[in-house]
């Protein structure tokens, strides 16, 4: 139920908008504690639908009769998928207002077509941001009265000359191979060391994360370049011996260069996930006996995954493990509560931590040594792990370093507490 101070702010909010020149505009939402709210501006995010009013004019609305407060409004829906509604806004009546030709027969020539592209822009736009949104990569086709469809044949199957292709629809084709281009390569630039080149200290399901959606964007950018529309558009191309048509061929490759890539590290990844979750999820002392297998993993997909068997990606994937492993060790600590404790339960506790962090790394490194033994044996090129181990382990010293810092200042606390218990005899006994 809204508080008075709340009803008495909507009520004065509704006052000014009918009897006062400004605002002009009214939303009515339901707020964060789900009570029904207005406010003179669209707010920022919606959980649910919302409905607006707006004056056609900066007056105060008319008293009566209802048919003239009627017609000083505009008024609709708010949907709490904002940009989704634009999208259905801008195809189901900007579009179809301004491709009539009807309502543009007045109109010259060069101003029809070229408002005409504009939209055509702004509908692909549209379709795209929609898409990033929802984050997955739609390609927009290219607009035209005639499209391409899978069904009709708008490719001449024999060209004699450049001017039996259509000029102005190669150059629409040409347009779009160059926004696919800044599409895909988006997607294709990305890289899960991103996050820790930003100074962040991400942990392994990050990474899991990130190579379960690239493959899954690459594999929805695939499907859409072997639709035959698209197949169309590269026979056209060809065909008008466009400059473009060995980028639209390159283009494809490195798609399926990429796709393959990430379908083998997602695949051989996704193992892990169950071994990260029992780190995370079970009370630290507990964990000493999950990383021998959770390395034992590891050590398997460096052999196995032939697009991880790089170090650049290992060493991620392992400073992402440390990364988890002194998260759950500064939680068991709980440094807010260390120095509030007892002392001797206290220093109990930053030494089973000290164990806890010297088994990893002692994983860790007999891993490192015996890294041959998880290779086949016919013929299979072994890699071992030479990497310099500060480039895994440069923060995970740091933080050992400290802890070891406060083991020393607990264990010197705790030796004076205990001189304090001790009765030392005069001279005379």
């Amino acid at each position: 139920i809204p508080s008075d101070s709340a009803i008495l702010k909507d009520r004065e909010v509704l006052l000014d908008f009918c009897d006062k020149p400004q605002p002009n505009l009214l939303v009515f939402h339901v707020n964060a504690a789900g009570n029904l709210t207005s406010s003179t501006a669209f707010p920022s995010s919606l959980k649910t639908k919302a409905c607006f009013f707006a004056k056609k004019i900066s007056e105060p609305l008319p008293r009566e009769p209802k048919e003239k407060i009627a017609d000083a409004l505009s008024y609709g829906d708010l949907s709490s998928a904002a940009l989704e509604q634009l999208q259905i806004y801008v195809n189901d009546v900007i579009v179809p207002l301004l491709s009539t030709p009807r309502n543009h027969e007045d109109w010259p020539e060069v101003v029809s077509s070229d408002i005409q592209k504009h939209v055509s822009d702004l509908q692909s736009q549209i379709q795209v941001v929609n898409s990033l949104v929802k984050g997955k990569i739609l390609l927009p086709y290219p607009k035209y009265p005639k499209p391409i469809s899978a069904k009709s044949d708008n490719i001449p199957t024999s060209v004699r000359s450049v001017e039996a292709i259509d000029l102005k629809f190669v150059h629409a084709v040409e347009s779009v191979v160059i926004e696919w281009s800044h599409q895909i390569r988006e997607v294709l630039k990305k890289d899960s060391s991103q996050p820790i080149l930003e100074g962040q200290n991400p942990f392994p399901a990050v990474e899991l994360e990130f190579w379960k959606a690239k493959r899954a964007n690459l594999e929805s950018i695939f499907e859409q370049l072997n639709d035959p529309r698209v197949s169309k558009m590269g026979e056209l191309l060809a065909k008008s011996n466009s400059s473009y048509h060995p980028a639209f061929i390159h283009l494809h490759g490195e798609v399926r260069q990429a796709l393959d890539e990430a379908q083998d590290i997602d695949t051989h990844l996704r193992p892990l996930a169950s071994h990260f979750e029992s780190i995370e999820t079970a009370d630290f002392p507990d964990t000493k006996q999950l990383y021998k297998p959770c390395f034992h993993i590891i050590a398997l997909l460096w052999a196995n995954c032939r697009h991880y068997t790089v170090p650049s990606r290992i060493i991620i994937l392992l400073q992402e493990l440390c990364n988890l492993v002194m998260k759950q060790a500064s939680k068991y600590l709980e440094p807010m509560e260390l120095f509030k404790g007892e002392v001797d339960e206290a220093l109990e506790k930053i030494e089973q931590t000290i164990d806890c962090l010297q088994v990893f790394r002692d994983e860790y490194e007999d891993v490192r040594t015996n890294i041959k033994r998880y290779f086949k044996t016919n013929g299979q090129t072994v890699k071992d792990w030479d990497f310099s181990p500060t480039l895994v382990f440069a923060r995970w010293n740091r933080f050992a370093e400290r802890v070891n810092i406060i083991k020393e200042l607990f264990s010197t606390a705790n030796a004076f507490l205990k001189l304090e218990k001790v009765e030392i005899g005069g001279v005379k006994g």
